[in-house]
């Protein structure tokens, strides 16, 4: 009987989840989601034939050219351009794609792209107001914007408790996770961008937002 009850329990929270029941709609943030399966084909794809800016380009500090996506879409783009802090990194790219790069917002004055990549930047860098009002200043048609999915199953089941500590899966040089929402709310309160469309990518574990100057 308790197993019973146990069953019939479960299986209408599943239909009907708790958060809706415990909080108000203010504390209730929805945004509407695209998938994409693999975030590497669907990116190739967008950039052919197009004159693009990268930025975080080199992957620091796990550089691998087999893995590298500024390399992998430089076959595909007409012109790509990258953009990155690590100058040392820079240079070991250059080897493998030898086009323009750039450590600095004010160096891109004068450049126009097609679309402006960011995949797995923002959480990396120290003042993301700062780097958003930076971005603002790119002339690119589109931009896309990525991070780590806070809420992907993934990473939720690969963290957990120990004996007086959290065990927590995560790159090192991370300074914040992001969600749909967070990722949607920062670009648009912190850049002159306006999101038309939110991606999860590559089941889950990336959020991306689509965005174009406001203005425009």
């Amino acid at each position: 009987m308790i197993k019973k009850t146990l069953k019939i329990m479960l299986n209408f929270f599943k239909k009907k989840p708790l958060k809706y029941t415990f909080h108000d709609d203010f504390w209730i943030q929805k945004v509407k989601t695209i998938t994409v399966v693999d975030r590497v084909p669907f990116f190739e794809e967008l950039v052919k034939g197009k004159k693009i800016l990268h930025l975080g380009c080199n992957d620091w500090p796990i550089f691998n050219p087999v893995y590298n996506l500024h390399i992998k879409l430089a076959k595909y783009a007409d012109i790509i351009h990258g953009f990155d802090i690590d100058l040392e990194g820079v240079e070991e790219l250059r080897k493998y794609v030898n086009q323009p790069y750039f450590s600095h917002f004010d160096q891109l004055k004068g450049n126009q792209y097609d679309i402006c990549l960011v995949p797995e930047t923002i959480e990396h860098v120290d003042n993301v107001r700062e780097f958003l009002e930076g971005l603002s200043t790119v002339e690119a048609k589109i931009f896309y914007i990525t991070a780590p999915n806070c809420f992907s199953k993934n990473h939720i089941e690969r963290n957990f408790y120990g004996q007086d500590e959290f065990i927590e899966v995560n790159h090192p040089d991370h300074n914040c996770w992001y969600s749909p929402y967070t990722l949607k709310n920062q670009i648009e309160k912190y850049s002159n961008l306006k999101v038309k469309n939110v991606f999860l990518m590559n089941e889950d574990r990336m959020v991306c937002c689509e965005a174009v100057k406001k203005n425009l």
